[in-house]
């Protein structure tokens, strides 16, 4: 099958999307398939470019500028045209939200459209995205109604969507994975002493790092790494030094992929602390997983990170923005090495059967067989 994937990056950029978008692509080629990707370069003053990675042929749109996030690419649209043309397509999947949603017009009416629902954009907290919403909302509903499915990234969230509630009928829950392949496991990678606590993602308002950080203070013979950067990564360094705990809370900022899995070997115990449904999903749950991690999430109301991460199965799920709650579950975690290998051995578990790549392209491809023509 022919298939194309637009977006708003892709891979070597980083971020939960980009990574499922990658390892779903790479799969689907490995499958068989022709798979062509289309997104935007990272930043202005980059040019457009094509290039062909693990048999998947990636175009980037040149852009002028990013707007309320978003970046603004005026070739994007001819671009689309053009590899519309050029590789006829047999399903086209769009992931969500993007600025594409604004050239939906572009795809032929013959080739069957998979949204791929990875968030909200009502809702969100920034100013200029809610002034610019109603305009995008527009075309939103408008792809969406062209939509011959929309998938959701877990029931918790499908339910929530206020979006999506006019959707509902053509909506199907498929959960993102990664490639088990890109997390290799080092049987020379040792466990930290004293124990060590992971987190990862963007410094942003959701993740919610400063209660983890209070968190810290209130667990004892424990160390913590946040990795990651962002806007808020300087405040959430000012709150570490203002607890005293520059000795046993760690900023190493953004890590690579390697660097990031030796972390995860080394860790005792992976934490979650967003606090607003700005986190869908929490694909960096799914990388501690991998390495059989038991996991403290919160249960944001209406996302999907405490159903990834099952309380009492895969690990422990608590109220967001609450630093004791947070430090309790770790507290009790570790200090019970029986039940810490019991929920890791259940996250190892819980990935293969629900997260792993393979798993999540084949219940893809049930639904584009279900919706391409012959």
């Amino acid at each position: 099958m022919k298939i194309l994937h637009i977006g708003k990056f892709a891979h070597p950029a980083r971020g939960g999307i980009e990574t499922f978008v990658r390892d779903l692509s790479v799969r689907q080629a490995c499958d068989g398939n022709v798979v062509t990707a289309l997104c935007h370069q990272e930043r202005p003053g980059l040019p457009g470019d094509v290039l062909t990675e693990n048999g998947v042929t990636i175009f980037r749109a040149s852009i002028l500028c990013s707007l309320a996030f978003a970046p603004i690419a005026p070739s994007f649209p001819l671009l689309l045209r053009r590899i519309v043309r050029e590789t006829r397509p047999q399903v086209v999947h769009l992931h969500l939200p993007s600025p594409a949603v604004l050239f939906h017009a572009f795809l032929p009416k013959d080739v069957p459209l998979i949204v791929q629902w990875h968030a909200d954009v009502l809702g969100s907290p920034s100013r200029r995205l809610q002034v610019l919403y109603p305009f995008y909302r527009v075309f939103e509903r408008r792809c969406l109604a062209k939509a011959a499915r929309i998938i959701a990234s877990s029931p918790p969230y499908l339910e929530s969507s206020p979006v999506l509630a006019e959707w509902k009928g053509k909506c199907r829950v498929i959960p993102l994975g990664l490639d088990r392949n890109r997390y290799p496991e080092d049987a020379t990678a040792t466990k930290a002493v004293p124990p060590l606590v992971v987190s990862v993602g963007r410094f942003a308002y959701y993740k919610g790092f400063e209660h983890l950080v209070r968190a810290a203070r209130l667990v004892t013979g424990v160390d913590f790494v946040i990795a990651g950067d962002g806007p808020l990564r300087e405040s959430i360094r000012r709150e570490v030094e203002r607890l005293g705990l520059v000795d046993r809370v760690r900023l190493p900022g953004a890590v690579s992929d390697a660097e990031l899995h030796v972390l995860l070997q080394r860790a005792a115990l992976f934490c979650l602390p967003s606090v607003d449904r700005g986190e869908a999903f929490g694909m960096s749950q799914l990388e501690a997983m991998r390495y059989g991690l038991p996991i403290v999430a919160t249960a944001i109301p209406g996302s999907g990170t405490g159903w990834v991460n099952r309380d009492g199965v895969t690990g422990r799920v608590v109220p967001p923005a609450s630093p004791e709650a947070l430090a309790e579950a770790i507290q009790g975690i570790l200090d019970n090495p029986e039940l810490a290998r019991g929920f890791g051995e259940a996250a190892r578990l819980r990935f293969e059967e629900c997260f792993a790549i393979d798993r999540v392209a084949g219940a893809l491809a049930d639904v584009y067989r279900q919706v391409a023509r012959p």
